[in-house]
């Protein structure tokens, strides 16, 4: 850049984003100005802002991100017919848009720089920049690249590929070199769990730019759920200030809020992302195309294979090829060929570069590059010489005697490393050691609880270190789809299945046998309203609510959260009557024969927590699953209901014989049958009593990090180990296994009797 040192009279330079911070690193004052050419043009032609956006938005009933690919193609077009739908359609826009003064002209940016010089430096213009800059004066700058020599370094595995990373990383700070001045490029996701696994085995910390949207969080969903509903100012209201995102929360709402537009706002919100946290010394990702070379730098360039780099532009423009010599834009092929050459000159201009590839991963196999027949390829050697990571060299040695017991097979690592070092090979406790986290805020459920209390060892797996990631299949799809039809159905009272159905489908993506079976939940979600509305006939319940949320705060960020589906009751005198519902899409068993362990009390917790509606002197007269299924049409309701026949009759006035509650029956003295579940009052208040003391004994024990392999059986049936994920990581014996007994029902009325 040492054209810089001759500049006499005030400059704009139109360079890239890292040369323009090493221009403004310089200690030399010189009279310039630094932009990008996007910039430039933008400031040149035109520029925009929310109000453009939300125009389209509404004028043509389109997506945001479709609007602006529309103004961003508006650059590429002159105010003219050219008989190609398209572009015709964006000569229309960019009318409107300047009829409505939506687009922004700035007379003064073209006046001033017909003053000053104006200096392009080492940046590639692809044709529709040149034309735009036909009409300026301005000197060009070709950027000056070194061509300095590399080889390729192959690997069988990932594994080995960043083994020979970290070494090599762990070599040069042993010489000196700052881990300022190292330097990975290359990165793509997939080796993100594979370098901070590695890297933090050899005590090396790198900086992954991880980064998720703001709307991942269930914080968030939750406020965008309570601002669809009843407004901004009473989601602001009514979401906790506690959390730490709720600093960004407020700050995106305020930047759009003078537009105006809910839409706009929640958009934002969902898009914003949230950008990892970065270590102050720790190795950096950079991007090799917009890094500008030091001497003092060592880059490692990872991942050299086919697909990864090089990589390629597709004709998937708005904009298509086909039509993009008539605007004067780069087709994909050119783009192609010009990112190839910029990707070689960008290689070869870095002085100290390692580049590596690998044969395969854990999932499949690699090709390398087809840049590869520019470099002198090698296969890559680790060395031995030094250990930098003792732990990582036992791991290895484990394997190789792994390798060798069980095949045979003796590495060339194994004797180097058997001689070295020394492990209790085959010793493995699989006992749980004490963790000394402290709990600065928990937030239980139903379902965490019940995992904690199947097996406490799956909710550390589950919940503490979070290894129970949440994928979500057509089975989650249909639950959350009942749940959504049936609440906007009976809250709107509005039938209209199908519409809410499309409403909470969106554009999700089914296969044909996906679509064959949405068919039919979507009939058998008619079957249960019906089902319901025959429910309406014989109760006296006049008033309901749906998927109501109850959070319980005991202070000490510990909460207790839970949703029912359906509350129905009716107040009269000083009582509130009321029956608890939920719908179920699974196989959930409703037996309170664990309720002393805290196994199976989703039913119970739903007592507990009605505690804490508003509702004076509740009385109980059921409380139930609706089970739901395409294979079983039986809707009817299963759970407990209340023994005391005028409470009980309020669910059901024909109780004698129900047809909305499943097993409900008396025989002809009036008793009930044996196989009808009816619970007396004291007995429900009992159910609660227990379910308050076992949440408190869980969070207790949470607190306290009693995380022991203690799943629950009961006889042959292993209640702790089912569905488990878990089970190549605990190494479960039989004496880790608690046995637990079943609570005994007897009495006239099934009451609960321990």
């Amino acid at each position: 850049m040492e054209f810089i040192n001759n500049i006499k009279k005030e400059t704009l330079i139109i360079c890239n984003n890292s040369d323009k911070i090493k221009i403004l690193k310089r200690n030399k004052l010189v009279n310039i100005k630094t932009m990008n050419i996007e910039d430039f043009i933008s400031k040149y032609c035109f520029s925009y802002d929310e109000d453009a956006i939300l125009y389209l938005i509404k004028k043509y009933n389109i997506k945001y991100e479709i609007a602006l690919m529309y103004i961003k193609n508006l650059y590429y077009i002159e105010e003219k017919n050219y008989n190609v739908k398209k572009l015709d359609f964006l000569v229309q826009i960019k009318k409107e848009l300047d009829d409505n003064k939506l687009l922004k002209y700035n007379l003064n940016f073209k006046e001033y720089i017909n003053k000053i010089d104006i200096i392009i430096y080492g940046i590639r213009l692809n044709k529709h920049e040149i034309k735009v800059l036909n009409n300026i004066n301005y000197k060009y700058i070709e950027k000056k690249y070194q061509k300095y020599d590399h080889d390729i370094y192959y690997f069988d595995t990932m594994e080995e590929e960043i083994e020979y990373i970290a070494y090599n990383v762990c070599e040069l700070i042993e010489k000196g070199i700052s881990i300022k001045n190292i330097k990975l490029t290359n990165v793509d996701g997939s080796y993100y769990n594979t370098l901070i696994r590695i890297f933090s085995l050899f005590g090396l910390k790198i900086n992954i730019p991880y980064s998720s949207k703001l709307s991942s969080y269930e914080y968030i969903k939750n406020f965008i759920d309570l601002y669809r509903k009843n407004g901004l100012d009473y989601a602001i209201e009514n979401t906790p200030k506690d959390s730490h995102l709720y600093d960004t929360l407020i700050d995106t709402i305020n930047k759009y809020l003078k537009y105006n537009s809910d839409e706009l706002i929640i958009y934002k919100i969902e898009h914003t992302l949230i950008k990892s946290k970065k270590y102050d010394n720790a190795i950096e990702i950079i991007d090799f195309l917009d890094y500008v070379s030091d001497d003092n730098d060592y880059v490692f360039m990872i991942g050299f294979n086919d697909g990864i780099i090089p990589n390629s532009y597709d004709d998937t423009d708005y904009i298509t090829d086909n039509i993009k010599d008539i605007v004067d834009l780069d087709t994909t092929k050119e783009k192609n060929i010009c990112l190839r050459i910029d990707i070689l000159k960008s290689i070869y201009n870095i002085k100290n570069l390692y580049i590596t590839y690998k044969l395969r991963d854990t999932k499949r196999s690699f090709y390398p590059s087809s840049l590869c027949n520019n470099f002198n390829v090698v296969k890559g050697k680790i060395k031995k010489e030094v250990s930098y990571s003792e732990v990582y060299n036992k791991i290895k040695l484990t394997k190789s005697i792994d390798d060798y017991t069980k095949y045979g097979y003796k590495n060339n690592d194994f004797d180097i490393l058997y001689n070295n070092f020394k492990i209790d090979y085959n010793s493995y406790d699989n006992k749980y050691s004490i963790i000394n986290k402290v709990m600065d805020k928990l937030t239980l459920s139903y379902s965490k609880m019940q995992v904690y209390n199947k097996c406490a060892f799956r909710y550390y797996l589950a919940n503490i270190l979070k290894l129970d990631i949440y994928e979500e299949n057509f089975s989650t799809v249909i639950g959350s789809m009942v749940h959504y039809v049936m609440e906007k159905c009976l809250s709107n009272n509005d039938i209209d299945i199908d519409k809410y159905v499309l409403e909470f489908l969106d554009d999700r993506k089914f296969n044909n046998k996906e679509k064959f079976f949405l068919e039919r939940y979507k009939k058998s979600i008619k079957d249960l309203i019906n089902q319901v509305m025959l429910e309406k006939e014989f109760s006296s319940f006049d008033k309901a609510l749906y998927e109501k949320k109850i959070d319980i705060d005991y202070g000490n960020n510990i909460k207790f959260t839970g949703i029912i589906d359906k509350i129905l009751y009716k107040e009269e005198n000083d009582k509130t009557y009321v029956a608890l519902i939920d719908y179920k899409t699974g196989n959930d068993n409703i037996s309170l024969s664990y309720l002393n362990y805290g196994i199976n009390i989703q039913l119970p917790i739903y007592l507990y927590l009605s505690n804490y509606l508003n509702l004076r002197n509740i009385l109980y007269s059921g409380f139930y699953l609706q089970k739901f299924n395409i294979t079983d049409k039986d809707y009817r309701l299963v759970g407990y209901s209340n023994s005391d026949r005028d409470i009980l009759s309020i669910m059901d006035s024909n109780y004698e014989n129900s047809k909305i509650i499943k097993g409900m029956k008396t025989l002809k003295d009036g008793s009930f049958s044996s196989y009808t579940k009816v619970l007396s009052n004291s007995d429900i208040d009992k159910i609660k009593n227990i379910t308050k003391e076992k949440i408190f004994e869980v969070i207790e024990n949470i607190k306290n990090n009693k995380f022991d392999i203690n799943p629950k059986v009961s006889g042959e049936y292993n209640i702790g180990c089912e569905y488990c994920k878990f089970r190549d990581i605990c190494f479960v014996k039989n004496k880790d296994k608690v046995e637990i007994k079943e609570i005994q029902f007897g009495g006239d009325n099934n009451g609960m009797d321990q």
